[in-house]
C-alpha cells in the first residue's frame, strides 16, 4: 500500500511509510498533498464501524480544546477510503515507551520526568473540564512532539477507548492491566480518578524503568498492589462488585490471632539481632505453641478487618496433637 493515495473530502494522502500497527489496523505516515504537511494517517482494517464512530466522537468532543495549550494531539478530520475508515492527525516524533527502548529502559532523572508529568496533568484538567475519560493511558499513548528541537515536549493521543463520564458504569473494562486502577478492577464506582492512576503508573515507569504492575495476571496484580500500598479500605471492598474475586471474608477473630501469633514467633526466629533472638525455652512459650489465645472464646481486642486476602493455615488440637487444617477463608 506504500505510496497508494487516501482521499478526502478536502485532500488527498499520500502514504510514504507505515508507522505503527495495533489490532485496529495500521498508522500511515502520509504527506498531505494540499498543505504539503507530514500527517499521521490512522486506518481502521479491523475495528467494527460502532467502535470506529464511537472514538470519532470523542475526537470531535476534543477539539473543543487547544492541541497546544493543553498537550493533546491535533485531530484534523475523518473520512472513509475504499470502504476503510480513516482518522488524521498531525505527526508527532515517538511515543515515551519508543524512547524507553531506546534507552534500554534506563530510567529518567527527575529533572526529565517532570516536565512530562506536568503536561499530562494539563491534558488530564482540560479533558476533566469537557467530561471526557481516556481511559486508556500507558507510555505508548504518550507522543515526544520533537525530542531533539523540544526534549520532553508530549501529547496525549489515542482516544479509542475515550468514555463520556456520563456514560461511566460500574464493571466496566477499561485501561492496560499495568495501568489500571483498583476501582477497575474491584468494580467501584468510576471517575476522572481512574485516569490519574494512570498517571502515576506511567510515572512510575519512568522512574524505574519498568513497570509497576504486572500485566500479565489480575490476581498477582492485586497482590502486588497490596504488598506495595496496602489493602484497599473496607468500604471499598464492601461495595466492590468484584472484591470477592481476590479478598474473602473472615470467618472468625480467632483465626487472624492465631496467624498474628504465628507471625509474631516468625519474626522472633528471624530477629537480626542474635542476642535478641529468641530461645527454645521462649520458643516453648510463645502463644503460638501454647495456643492460648484460642482458648479465649471472648473476641479479642481490636478485631481485623472483615476481610481477608487469600488462605490462611489454622493450628487446631485434634486428638492431642497439632493438625494443620487449610481452608478458603469465606462467608
Amino acid at each position: 500500500m506504500d505510496n497508494d493515495i487516501l482521499v478526502s473530502n478536502s485532500t488527498r494522502y499520500l502514504i510514504m511509510d507505515f508507522i505503527g500497527e495495533g489490532s485496529f489496523g495500521k498508522v500511515a505516515k502520509c504527506l498531505n498533498l494540499t498543505t504539503c504537511n507530514t500527517e499521521a494517517v490512522k486506518i481502521h482494517t479491523n475495528s467494527k464501524e460502532n467502535i470506529i464512530q464511537k472514538e470519532v466522537k470523542m475526537l470531535e468532543a476534543i477539539k473543543a480544546l487547544d492541541p497546544e495549550k493543553d498537550n493533546i494531539v491535533r485531530f484534523i478530520e475523518g473520512f472513509r477510503f475504499d470502504d476503510l475508515s480513516c482518522l488524521a492527525f498531525e505527526m508527532l516524533d515517538k511515543s515515551l515507551f519508543d524512547l524507553m527502548r531506546e534507552r534500554r529502559f534506563m530510567p529518567l532523572s527527575l529533572n526529565e520526568i517532570r516536565p512530562v508529568i506536568h503536561q499530562l496533568l494539563v491534558a488530564f484538567d482540560a479533558l476533566k473540564d469537557i467530561g471526557v475519560l481516556h481511559t486508556d493511558l500507558k507510555p505508548d499513548n504518550i507522543m515526544l512532539v520533537n525530542h531533539k528541537d523540544q526534549p520532553y515536549k508530549v501529547k496525549l493521543i489515542d482516544f479509542g477507548l475515550a468514555a463520556p463520564v456520563s456514560q461511566l458504569k460500574v464493571g466496566m473494562a477499561m485501561q492496560a492491566r499495568s495501568y489500571r486502577a483498583p476501582e477497575v478492577m474491584l468494580g467501584l464506582p468510576l471517575s476522572e480518578a481512574v485516569d490519574m492512576w494512570g498517571v502515576g503508573c506511567v510515572a512510575a515507569f519512568l522512574y524505574f524503568g519498568m513497570k509497576l504492575f504486572p500485566g500479565n495476571c489480575e490476581y498477582h496484580w492485586m497482590k502486588i498492589m497490596v504488598q506495595l500500598l496496602g489493602q484497599p479500605e473496607d468500604h471499598l471492598l464492601s461495595t466492590g462488585i468484584h472484591s470477592l474475586q481476590y479478598f474473602s471474608k473472615k470467618r472468625d477473630a480467632l483465626a487472624y490471632e492465631d496467624l498474628m501469633a504465628f507471625s509474631s514467633l516468625l519474626k522472633s526466629f528471624l530477629h537480626l539481632d542474635p542476642t535478641k533472638r529468641i530461645t527454645p525455652k521462649q520458643a516453648l512459650k510463645h502463644p503460638f505453641l501454647t495456643m492460648t489465645h484460642l482458648s479465649d472464646s471472648d473476641p479479642l481486642p481490636g478485631c481485623p478487618s472483615p476481610f481477608q486476602r487469600g488462605e490462611l493455615m489454622i493450628l487446631m488440637p485434634a486428638f492431642g496433637s497439632l493438625r494443620v487444617l487449610r481452608f478458603l477463608q469465606f462467608q
